[in-house]
């Protein structure tokens, strides 16, 4: 026998139905156009490649220009960048000359060697030797000396391994004053050479300072031994230097006595 259904309830029971369907169809949209979460990760800062120093060499009817690099800057790019910086300047003031001479009457010249004066643990030494040539007799010569710290990354100056004043004139005295055959003086003039504290160093086989070499006028060298020099520097690099007396070079190199 057939149920009877009221026509009321049966209008309350499709609109339950339907109302539960429509709920339903909403919860499954909102799934769908819910966005997907995913993890994202900042990408990672590119490690910057190393381009090492090329060499220069070009000639024209003004100028001349000869830049040459060691090998080994690849361990110390930050000194590589120094040194390049350093070779720019060196050019601008050659192009600065040509500015005043647009035409010479013989090329203007640029020659800067950069060599390895000294590879330790402790330090990296790299020495620009310059000929500079814009008009005259004669080209200037000149030189600097990078004295780089592997530990720090970092140049170390002169003035931090020996900083009282004195010291360097006293240093400078006794090379001044050294007896050779010839006799033997710093290459800048008397009233410059407190200003230019160059040298480059020479370690021993245990990595320390056995001495410091200077140059001389006639392109020779004085070294004073690091014996003598350790009461001289900063504490902090005292024990960078040997005690004992330096041992001979492979060649002539004058030694001084403090």
């Amino acid at each position: 026998m057939p149920t009877y259904i009221p026509s009321s309830a049966a209008s309350r029971f499709s609109i339950a139905v339907l109302a539960c369907c429509a709920a339903f169809v909403l919860a499954s949209c909102g799934r769908r156009d819910a966005p997907v979460a995913t993890a994202t990760t900042p990408d990672a800062p590119k490690a910057e490649t190393f381009a090492a120093p090329q060499d220069v060499f070009e000639r024209d009817a003004r100028a001349i220009v000869g830049i040459s690099y060691p090998t080994g800057l690849d361990r110390y790019p930050a000194l590589a960048k120094l040194l390049v910086a350093h070779a720019a300047a060196r050019r601008a003031a050659l192009d600065a000359a040509l500015e005043k001479t647009p035409r010479p009457s013989v090329p203007f010249e640029l020659t800067l060697r950069f060599s390895t004066a000294a590879d330790a643990p402790r330090m990296f030494a790299v020495v620009a030797d310059e000929e500079l040539y814009t008009g005259g007799a004669s080209s200037r010569p000149g030189r600097e000396v990078f004295l780089w710290s592997p530990e720090e990354n970092r140049l170390l100056s002169p003035e931090e391994m020996i900083p009282n004043p004195a010291a360097w004139a006293r240093l400078h005295e006794q090379i001044r004053h050294l007896a050779l055959e010839e006799s033997a003086s710093l290459s800048a003039p008397a009233a410059e050479r407190a200003m230019q504290h160059v040298f480059v160093p020479r370690f021993n086989s245990s990595g320390r300072i056995a001495g410091l070499r200077f140059r001389t006028d006639d392109g020779g060298e004085v070294e004073v031994p690091g014996s003598e020099l350790k009461p001289l520097v900063a504490p902090a690099y005292s024990g960078w230097f040997e005690d004992a007396p330096a041992v001979a070079a492979e060649s002539p190199v004058a030694t001084a006595k403090l």
